[in-house]
């Protein structure tokens, strides 16, 4: 709590005065973190034409999301999930929400390739979406604890791949 004093100048009551307590403070300043998240990646994938190019996109952007992330201290939906899994468990349905919108969102652009003819049809486009995102995050978690590029590059290198295989 005294931190969040000090990063935001307010007092104690006047946080308390506009937010039930902690649990509600976290589960604010995740959305907000998620929203920002958003926002980057609307603005990375603005000019792709394609489908296919919105994805490699996507995983380009976690790509430098490792070691230069839009918020400070890393992925918020990553360090939240661990923290939602263990210690913070009034965050998961919070970060469920985000992670299920996160799939959706990768699924949506699969089938949305697949009507547009770009990919070939019959792709699982749901498996493929948690495959992507688990990978990513994954290599993402990987490569900041390792300090390495490495595990992230491989991923985005096979993910891409798969997009190269299931794309007409």
């Amino acid at each position: 709590m005294s931190d969040l004093i000090e990063a935001t100048g307010l007092t104690k009551g006047s946080l308390y005065g506009n937010f039930k307590d902690k649990e509600d403070i976290s589960a604010e300043a995740f959305k907000y973190s998620m929203l920002k998240v958003r926002e980057m990646v609307q603005l990375e994938l603005s000019g792709a034409t394609t489908y296919k190019k919105q994805l490699s996109d996507l995983c380009d952007f976690y790509a430098r999301y490792v070691f230069d992330p839009p918020i400070p201290g890393g992925c918020p939906l990553l360090n939240t999930a661990i923290e939602a899994d263990d210690h913070h468990t009034s965050m998961r349905k919070v970060v469920t929400k985000e992670l299920m919108a996160t799939i959706d969102f990768i699924s949506n652009l699969l089938k949305k390739g697949v009507e547009s003819g770009e990919f070939k049809k019959g792709i699982k486009s749901n498996e493929l979406a948690y495959t992507f995102f688990c990978s990513i995050e994954g290599a993402i978690m990987f490569s900041r604890v390792e300090r390495s590029r490495e595990p992230i590059d491989i991923i985005v290198k096979h993910c891409k791949s798969i997009l190269d295989q299931i794309s007409k």
